[in-house]
């Protein structure tokens, strides 16, 4: 093949490979093809994609326009159906959260008692407004023989410090001795007028709980009638019950036939009511109750153990819904008001918790739940050491204004009814039904417990063993 030949074949061969193929080179800054009269395929997809860049430029110029005018247009449609949608969310929860702090109820506070149970009825819309919906709540009840200090022991514990007002109002009926004799009678009397014009403001402030004075003792007649309660700030149920083997409760039940038909059994003997309407009322306590308090004013009485038994014998059990037998026994604090020097002593001390631990030995009551005087750590010398196996008894000393000028023999009466107050608020909560109850169901379950108790017959069965 000569030159001039193969030069036209290599020339032709090229040609028709640039028709194909699009040109990276010089092809790039808008020279055409060969040919002269179309573009490549590479300059076409070039100014297609500068149109859609111009196009895409554009749009981000309007948006920005629109965006001065107001922020809102510049969302978008969804983004702000969201947003307002969360707002309108947040308002309403807001209302709603107002309106319901507006609705809650306000729960009042107690100043006074007020009757809980009385003549076999029990009410319940007394206590309703001083309730609220709470399971952190503790049940104290006091039982005893009448004059004993029941009333005066919940007094205070009622109270949060034993000042010297209250001491005054509590312990109204103690005469000292006097020391001074005065000349001048006028003088003297204005004196006393006054200082009963304090202790009687004192008293109407600082007695919770009803106090026997010198007019129930000389009327043959208790201060305290079927069940007073009190709520305490934080959350304390007290229960002050009137006296068990009393002879004015008898006396009053003897007087009033129709009163004696409602309290008691029609079926039991008249010489038995009085003891049998204690017995009902104890043995409610002990179904209701956390703690249960014995108040003697001595030791021991022989009739007030064989009292406490018997009830704790009779005591119903109680059912559920669901058939199961609930039987609840509480904690067992026998306290001894009025205590001398020598009941503070060791040997003493440990005689009595010898008998206790003796007679209630089968007994299902909480007895050694660290209650007691021993376990308070209180006084050095009363312990496990020295007085033997503990048992919930404590003492409270007889009161004496010159007690902070002498010793005798146990610490103040403010740190003991401290120590007192702190153990019963201490004590283990043990559950009362198999749900949990707060203070509002917790009285609809007293009003089933008295009925089961005045339809029980455990104690017209018993009264047939009474001589």
């Amino acid at each position: 093949m000569s030159d001039y030949d193969r030069g036209k074949y290599y020339k032709k061969k090229f040609s028709t490979q640039n028709k194909d193929a699009p040109s990276f080179g010089r092809s790039y800054y808008g020279r055409r093809s060969p040919s002269g009269s179309t573009p490549f395929k590479f300059d076409k997809e070039l100014k297609d994609a500068n149109s859609k860049s111009d196009t895409k430029v554009k749009q981000p110029t309007i948006l920005l326009k629109a965006r001065e005018h107001s922020e809102e247009t510049s969302l978008s449609p969804k983004r702000a159906q969201k947003d307002h949608d969360l707002s309108t969310s947040l308002s309403i929860s807001s209302s709603s959260a107002s309106t319901e702090t507006h609705a809650a109820p306000t729960v009042k506070s107690m100043t006074k008692s007020v009757k809980f149970l009385d003549d076999s009825v029990l009410y319940a819309e007394n206590v309703q407004e001083f309730v609220q919906e709470n399971n952190d709540f503790l049940v104290v009840g006091v039982v005893g023989p009448q004059g004993v200090g029941k009333s005066t022991i919940l007094n205070l514990i009622a109270h949060n410090s034993v000042s010297d007002e209250l001491k005054k109002a509590i312990f109204k009926n103690y005469e000292g001795p006097k020391d001074e004799e005065y000349g001048d009678n006028v003088k003297i009397l204005a004196d006393n007028l006054n200082d009963m014009r304090m202790n009687e403001d004192d008293r109407i402030r600082s007695e919770i709980f009803k106090i026997q004075t010198n007019e129930h003792v000389e009327g043959n007649c208790n201060a305290t009638r079927g069940v007073d309660l009190f709520i305490t700030s934080n959350r304390v149920i007290l229960l002050d019950c009137q006296p068990f083997m009393s002879v004015s409760v008898l006396d009053e039940l003897v007087q009033s036939e129709n009163k004696r038909s409602n309290i008691v059994s029609e079926f039991i003997p008249l010489e038995n009511s009085g003891e049998i309407q204690g017995l009902q009322l104890t043995a409610f306590l002990m179904s209701v109750c956390h703690v249960l308090i014995v108040v003697q004013d001595y030791f021991f009485d022989s009739n007030v153990v064989r009292f406490i038994q018997t009830a704790e014998m009779l005591k119903p059990t109680h059912s559920n819904p669901e058939d199961e037998l609930n039987d609840h026994f509480p904690h067992l604090l026998l306290i001894q008001n009025k205590a001398q020097m020598e009941d503070f002593s060791p040997r003493k001390f440990k005689t009595i918790q010898e008998i206790y631990n003796l007679l209630f030995q089968k007994s299902k009551l909480l007895k050694d739940s660290t209650l007691g005087l021993a376990s308070s750590k209180l006084i050095y010398c009363l312990n496990e050491e020295n007085c033997g196996e503990p048992f919930n008894v404590y003492l409270i000393p007889e009161y004496n204004p010159k007690s902070d000028l002498i010793y005798d023999g146990h610490p103040p009466l403010e740190d003991l009814v401290k120590k007192l107050r702190a153990n019963i608020l201490g004590a283990i909560k043990s559950s009362l039904t198999h749900v949990q109850l707060t203070e509002k169901t917790w009285i609809v379950y007293c009003s089933k417990v008295w009925e089961n108790v005045k339809k029980s017959s455990f104690f017209v069965e018993y009264t047939k063993l009474m001589p």
